[in-house]
């Protein structure tokens, strides 16, 4: 059975130590991994995954050429090992001038998708500034997977909840996203009341100590397995625990199938 990781992390190996560090530390959570490539490839093989998707986070407009760069590499398979295909989607900020421009260049390089985290970078998933993100990244058939729900890293404001992931997905009528975090982390309640029935998709990723298995069922069978996503947001969630969640979900074989790699296959191109 084909598993893809569709949401972790990765830093170069001069930043990672330091970055997982900090992240850790702001987030008051354990590192499962070491934040490397290689760190993410191996502990991505002890569950037999076939391949894990990187998302960049820009933080600062300035980031953008360093950030795609190593998305690139990562894309053109430089560093896999351990049997794992690693992929990246590329990273954009709301703030920069060319979105245009720049979301031609992540397309050039091969990548099928951007990243978006409107916590760290701080505006409202239904800000015009994102809107024109997701509508100008649908026209060029790019994905847009968007960190959704809180982040334990920044409890004081939330810039993606349900209904605000709602008015976004209404305002711009794009079929591109994926919601992390089953929709909104720690909202799950709401996503099952606001999100579920609407064209968008969610992964699982870091849900697998935090969510009622019941209530994910339900809203996987609500919503539609074709339109969720195996993740597991390595470095900050161990891939067994991840694993072992959706397997434990009272959902057919057949549904897991689609979850843990199948639907993933189809995004990304895989073989």
């Amino acid at each position: 059975m084909l598993i893809v990781d569709f949401h972790a992390h990765a830093f170069p190996d001069t930043l990672a130590e330091r970055s997982v560090a900090f992240l850790a530390k702001q987030a008051g959570i354990p590192a499962y991994a070491d934040g490397t490539t290689r760190g993410l490839a191996e502990a991505a093989s002890r569950i037999g995954a076939d391949c894990a998707l990187v998302l960049p986070v820009v933080t600062k407009t300035t980031q953008f050429r360093s950030v795609n760069a190593f998305a690139e590499r990562i894309d053109n398979g430089e560093f896999d090992c351990f049997g794992v295909r690693l992929r990246s989607f590329g990273g954009i900020h709301p703030d920069d001038e060319d979105v245009k421009g720049e979301l031609r260049a992540i397309k050039a390089m091969g990548l099928r998708g951007v990243k978006i985290h409107p916590d760290y970078q701080q505006t409202f998933i239904d800000d015009p500034k994102y809107l024109r993100i997701i509508e100008e990244a649908a026209a060029l058939g790019l994905l847009v997977s968007v960190h959704a729900g809180l982040d334990l890293g920044f409890p004081d404001c939330t810039h993606c909840t349900p209904i605000r992931s709602r008015n976004m997905l209404r305002s711009t009528g794009a079929e591109n996203v994926i919601l992390a975090h089953m929709g909104g982390f720690d909202m799950w309640q709401e996503v099952a009341d606001l999100l579920v029935g609407e064209k968008v998709r969610f992964d699982t990723g870091f849900v697998a100590r935090y969510m009622d298995p019941s209530l994910a069922t339900a809203i996987i069978r609500a919503h539609g397995a074709d339109k969720v996503l195996f993740a597991t947001d390595s470095p900050w969630e161990n891939y067994e625990a991840s694993l072992d969640f959706v397997s434990s979900l009272d959902l057919t074989d057949t549904e897991k199938e689609k979850i843990l790699g199948g639907n993933a296959a189809v995004l990304l191109g895989l073989n």
